[in-house]
């Protein structure tokens, strides 16, 4: 059994006790990650006489073990104007802090420059300028790298913009930010670099304006989730390059820990193109109550109530609450035959108001299905729901008029499309009667209840408490708009489809008139 391997904090350690400063072992011991591919080597030999003095006295400088010195000199005037603009309006400035990298014998100097290096990418033919940059192994040795000029402000710390590296300790992707738990139960993170380099090419910002930048994919209840996750995220070829795996307190007064560390090989496989089904029918999604959301802390802001859900084969479960990143998740995963779970769900806030621009939240709604349901399952799928349905509506027929299964069928199929336009009438009658409430209501658990009982009533033709009074109360609301006989119509249909009529052929219901049954 191969023995198992020190971690970087007990290195650290054993390096403090023989004499070293532990903040530096512990840097060291981590030790640089790999250099990136898209990045050249400095060739000593082919540079100018003033360059080379320059690399040398970097290059001694990384030696020694310290942090390099980099010194921040005069802006340019447009950064000057643009910030006097900006305090004449009386805000903050929000876009990032781009600095042009000059190297010295001594260090590096940094002149902050409005605009970075905003440009799709650097080709072979135009390389751009580039810097000299040391990078110490944990041996000793210093490799020095040609780095693209730029950097920018991250968290406080210069890094350079296309590595993540900071400026003074190259070698090694700036830690994530710090960032509090969204509820007391998701105490696992999952930070990943998201890095634009993209095939040799290295890049500044997006065409969005975005850089290579750290972000939170999810968080977890356990650390075996949360590396399960980081794993599959860095396990193929893929913009994510680092991923770290982050412990939080039992409350956010406690500073988080990075506990695991994933980095994406420069060997690393293309992930397979398109998910591999299970064998087997997909399971049946969890009922709603089974996938209530975290009480979310207040101080929050907008919290991550996007769920993945896997399914363990027997029952479902919750692998990771995200901001709507459960297909990346998904995918990382390889969900599916060949991935550690056959088929996975993504579940989300429901907001039914958006279409007019109201995102009142109503519970939650089925997102996504991993892996996409096929043109046949979704034919099957739907057909079987029109059957539920119709089933439903028998059911309701039946034991709201005192009729066994086979008389509520019969009545459908008698009164015909007449008969059927009625109970359509009565059920959007009492469906705008609980609009009505609902929308009257704040966001929370009772408007939420009207949610389910409104889908309740749609779906299952199941009737909420008091029917009669408020169907009652919506026509009364109608009745300016409604003709006498409008009024009268509706009334009828609301009281056929609650209290189905004995006998609808002396009752005069629709479908059971005289016209209806001699056409």
């Amino acid at each position: 059994m191969p023995k198992k391997q020190p971690t970087a904090a007990k290195r650290a350690r054993t390096a403090a006790r023989a004499g070293a400063k532990y903040t530096t072992a512990l840097r060291d011991s981590s030790g640089p990650h790999p250099i990136p591919p898209h990045l050249d080597l400095v060739v000593v030999d082919a540079l100018p006489e003033t360059d080379r003095i320059v690399v040398d006295g970097l290059r001694a400088l990384a030696a020694q073990g310290g942090l390099l010195p980099v010194r921040v000199t005069d802006p340019d005037p447009e950064v000057v104007q643009a910030r006097v603009r900006a305090e004449q309006k009386g805000f903050t400035p929000q876009w990032h802090r781009w600095a042009s990298v000059e190297a010295a014998v001594d260090g590096y100097v940094l002149r902050e420059t409005l605009n970075g290096p905003n440009r799709s990418g650097y080709t072979k033919e135009n390389r751009g300028p580039r810097v000299p940059v040391p990078v110490r192994t944990t041996d000793g040795t210093v490799t020095v790298v040609a780095m693209p000029e730029w950097a920018r402000l991250d968290g406080g710390i210069w890094v350079w913009a296309h590595t993540g590296w900071p400026v003074n300790a190259p070698g090694r992707i700036v830690d994530p930010p710090q960032t509090f738990s969204p509820a007391p139960g998701l105490r696992w993170e999952v930070a990943a670099w998201h890095d634009l380099a993209r095939d040799g090419n290295v890049l500044g910002e997006d065409y969005g304006g975005g850089t290579s930048a750290w972000s939170t994919v999810g968080w977890c209840t356990s650390r075996a989730d949360a590396q399960e996750v980081a794993a599959a995220l860095t396990a193929h070829r893929s913009a994510y390059t680092r991923a770290d795996v982050i412990e939080h307190g039992t409350d956010n007064g406690i500073v988080s820990v990075t506990r695991t560390t994933y980095l994406q090989a420069a060997d690393a496989p293309k992930r397979p193109w398109g998910p591999v089904r299970a064998p087997g029918p997909r399971p049946a999604s969890p009922e709603r109550t089974e996938i209530p959301e975290p009480d979310w802390y207040q101080a929050s802001g907008e919290p991550p109530a996007s769920s993945l859900i896997v399914w363990t084969g027997t029952s479902w479960r919750t692998l990771m609450w995200t901001s709507w990143q459960t297909g990346i998740v998904a995918d990382a995963l390889c969900i599916g035959a060949h991935g550690p779970y056959p088929w996975a769900e993504a579940w989300g806030p429901r907001h039914p108001d958006r279409d007019l621009h109201d995102w009142t939240q109503e519970g939650r709604e089925l997102v996504a299905r991993y892996p996409d349901p096929t043109y046949e399952e979704r034919t099957r799928e739907s057909a079987a729901w029109r059957r539920a349905r119709e089933e439903a509506l028998v059911d309701a027929l039946a034991v709201r008029g005192g009729l066994t299964h086979g008389q509520a069928a019969a009545r459908l199929r008698q009164g015909g499309r007449e008969y059927r336009t009625i109970l359509n009438v009565g059920q959007a009658t009492i469906a705008r009667a609980l609009n009505t409430a609902r929308r009257e209501l704040p966001e929370g658990p009772e408007r939420t209840a009207v949610r389910h009982a409104l889908d309740d009533l749609m779906d299952r033709h199941l009737l909420p408490a008091d029917a009669v009074r408020i169907a009652g109360e919506q026509i009364d609301r109608e009745a300016d708009t409604a003709t006498a006989d409008t009024d009268g119509w509706v009334r009828r249909a609301v009281a056929e489809y609650i209290t189905p009529a004995p006998d609808p052929v002396t009752a005069g219901v629709d479908g059971f008139r005289p016209q209806d049954l001699a056409s």
